[in-house]
């Protein structure tokens, strides 16, 4: 029954995504939606110092495993989630860090006139939605050729201990809520709210998205997801460029996560 329930709830997520993309589509067609950077992202506090912030709290946790010896055994729940809430208070102090050194606010930086946030957090839902097709796409299509290739596609730890019965429930349930919830608030802080606006201060849209992006999916450190998660992250920068708030890309990022997990969980039984 849960299973069955999963899959009707990620493919209607994906049905109503490819319906918005189409009304978007037709919106710019008819030139009644022009996709544009919003002024005040171009204007932002943050440059070389915040970056560096940024890349030393991402860092910190990215080259241990690339440096180590592949293991052996499954990583541990309990380790995986202190390993997800060290990396959300590093992120945390990455963030506040770059605020003092700028001497910004956060919510005139990060979100704008307090008015806009609902309209930019509808925005993130309906864009968010928009990007499901193409990023799945993208997926299966880089799935299709692995195994065409004959190369192992291993998920990612936190799906494998997600669907483990040996885990207690309530670290499942602690992980699932770092997925979807924490961890969408702490890298659109760092990787599009410093890092994607950083660069957009002096480079193109697209040069910006897509390095911000390239760096977002290598510090995921699974390599069949590059492409995928390339993609999506410009999805969150446009999201964010479109709306100049912080909210519209975090609730594209949690929507993304929790619609990941009923897809695993749809196929998982």
């Amino acid at each position: 029954m849960t299973q069955l329930l999963c899959t009707v709830l990620s493919g209607g997520a994906l049905l109503l995504g490819i319906s918005v993309d189409l009304i978007l589509l037709g919106l710019v067609q008819t030139r009644r939606l022009k996709p544009a950077v919003h002024p005040e992202l171009r204007r932002g506090p943050f440059g070389t110092v915040a970056v560096q912030f940024v890349l030393a709290a991402t860092l910190f946790f990215a080259l241990p495993p690339l440096l180590s010896t592949p293991r052996t055994e499954p990583v541990q729940a309990h380790a995986l989630l202190v390993g997800a809430l060290l990396y959300a208070l590093l992120g945390g102090c990455a963030v506040a860090s770059s605020l003092l050194y700028a001497r910004a606010a956060f919510v005139p930086t990060f979100i704008g006139p307090r008015h806009t946030a609902r309209r930019a957090s509808l925005k993130g839902l309906v864009f968010g939605l928009a990007a499901l097709p193409p990023v799945a796409a993208i997926s299966m299509g880089v799935s299709a050729a692995l195994d065409a290739l004959g190369m192992e596609q291993p998920p990612q730890d936190v799906f494998l201990l997600l669907t483990d019965d040996s885990v207690p429930c309530g670290m499942r349930l602690s992980l699932i809520a770092a997925a979807v919830f924490i961890a969408p608030v702490v890298e659109e802080l760092i990787f599009r709210g410093i890092l994607f606006r950083a660069l957009l201060r002096h480079r193109r849209f697209a040069y910006a998205a897509l390095l911000s992006g390239a760096y977002f999916a290598l510090v995921h450190l699974h390599a069949p997801s590059f492409l995928p998660l390339l993609a999506l992250s410009v999805a969150f920068s446009a999201g964010y460029a479109a709306t100049g708030s912080i909210l519209t890309p975090i609730v594209m990022h949690t929507l993304f996560n929790g619609v990941s997990l009923l897809v695993y969980f749809s196929g998982s039984g």
